[in-house]
């Protein structure tokens, strides 16, 4: 079966689907309520443990605690937006190379043993960073690069394995519903990491003396981030690895008749007679959409609290404040993602969502003040979680398990690479050009992206229920 008959399969059950939404419409909203509550049920604790440790990591690291505070902690160090840039394109550059080799670790290792590892090394990166400020001047760039760019690569290792996992974990019915709690706890926990990253630094500076002009104040927000990380590599010790199904034996190889100190470890080899035609064609149209549809969002989550700080002079609470309510506000959003998918469908949905990104982006590039660029980051944010939680389960669907890791791993790969590029040059504009440009340049190539999008799957099948599983194989 091959991609086009894929979206044959799906349009078999795409009617059912308007037809169980249908039903869905007469019942009352304490039903379906009860109905949504009831596939939360069954869940197994896999998932529970999991939601543990990707909560923990909203809280820290995805739109908590660090995404308010370091970017701040760099310009109290005495850097400008340009340093803030090239800090932030390292780091996510580190995190693009690292995806696919995050993916082979994954395959080999299993995916809870690689999230596992990447969080264990988050953690101590995490608090490395946090030290920064104890660091001579002279070496303190070459520390602060070198130190993000591990912190980063343990990102790609555990994110690039949780899809995977928890498709593994769940039922094809408990998808869609998994993937919107996922994002919903996420934001929650990004929510209150906001909200400390902003109060953190003003209690510290008070009991310190210090000034909120000084680096001091923000570095122990950092180190408790990294800390706080212990528990969701807990959870994860306490959860299970979902066995695979065995594939093909791989040809076994001669044993070697001499010792070797110098042995590398080996990964199992990407079966590349899977990878057919119409998989590669995927790939690379995925890859292409991803670069472009995340720019926005890449701008807004490197210098919002930059450009609040640095261009709008606005005090740290209040960043931690808009940032905190930005990801709060996805959590309504995503949560009703199971019934927006079985209205219109992933694609759509991927592709509204998308353009609400371009949207949002407008208020906050030609509105120079607080209200409007709090506005602006929440649609995006709001507007990102949909987009990619509906992205991910409609390209997850449409390939088999085993080649689920290669796909989560190219996909984040190609999203680091645009993180990085928009990182890099967007110090520079910011610089030469302003924030407003920056911002515009943002929202014109995730429109790209999204043209790009609906003009190749716009002659799929159109999915009104969460996305089945389907593989893409080569016929007989």
């Amino acid at each position: 079966m091959n991609v086009a008959n894929a979206a044959e399969s799906e349009a078999q059950f795409s009617q059912q689907g308007q037809n169980t939404f249908r039903g869905r419409g007469n019942q009352e909203p304490i039903t379906m309520l009860a109905a949504y509550l009831a596939t939360l049920r069954t869940f197994q604790r896999n998932v529970w443990l999991y939601f543990i440790a990707i909560s923990l990591i909203g809280f820290t690291v995805d739109g908590g605690i660090y995404s308010v505070v370091f970017n701040l902690f760099l310009l109290r160090l005495g850097y400008g937006p340009e340093f803030v840039g090239q800090v932030n394109s390292v780091g996510l550059l580190a995190f693009a190379i690292c995806s696919l080799p995050a993916g082979a670790l994954g395959s080999r290792f299993g995916n809870r043993q690689a999230m596992i590892i990447g969080l264990t090394l988050m953690m101590a990166s995490s608090i490395l960073l946090s030290f920064s400020e104890a660091i001579t001047t002279s070496w303190r760039e070459p520390w602060i690069f070198t130190v993000y760019c591990f912190f980063h690569s343990s990102i790609a290792i555990f994110f690039v394995n949780t899809a995977p996992f928890l498709m593994a974990s769940t039922s094809e019915d408990q998808q869609s519903h998994a993937f919107s709690i996922q994002s919903a706890m996420i934001s929650a926990a990004a929510f209150v990491g906001s909200m400390a990253g902003g109060i953190l630094p003003g209690i510290f500076a008070t009991t310190t003396g210090l000034s909120l002009e000084v680096a001091t104040p923000y570095r122990y927000p950092l180190l408790i981030a990294g800390l706080t990380i212990n528990i969701g590599i807990l959870a994860l010790f306490l959860a299970q690895e979902k066995k695979r199904n065995p594939g093909k034996p791989l040809p076994s190889r001669p044993r070697r008749l001499y010792p070797s100190f110098f042995r590398v470890p080996r990964f199992n080899r990407i079966q590349w007679q899977n990878l057919d035609r119409n998989f590669l064609k995927l790939v690379l149209v995925v890859s292409s959409i991803r670069v472009f549809q995340i720019t926005g969002m890449a701008v807004l989550m490197t210098f919002f609290n930059v450009y609040m700080d640095d261009g709008l002079g606005a005090p740290t609470a209040q960043v931690g404040l808009l940032t905190g309510l930005g990801r709060l506000l996805a959590v309504p959003v995503v949560l009703t993602m199971p019934l927006l998918s079985a209205r219109w469908g992933n694609r759509d949905l991927s592709a509204g969502a998308s353009l609400s990104a371009v949207l949002f982006l407008l208020p906050v590039a030609f509105i120079p003040t607080w209200w409007a660029a709090g506005i602006g980051y929440m649609g995006v944010m709001a507007g990102s979680s949909i987009r990619y939680t509906s992205f991910l389960i409609y390209i997850m669907a449409m390939i088999k398990p085993e080649q689920r890791s290669l796909m989560s791993g190219i996909n984040e790969m190609t999203a680091g690479l645009g993180f990085a590029v928009m990182a890099l040059i967007g110090g520079y504009i910011i610089v030469n050009q302003g924030y407003q440009t920056l911002f515009l340049l943002g929202a014109g190539l995730t429109f790209v992206g999204t043209v790009i999008f609906w003009g190749y799957f716009r002659n799929f099948a159109m999915a009104k229920t969460p996305l089945r599983e389907v593989a893409v194989t080569e016929p007989g």
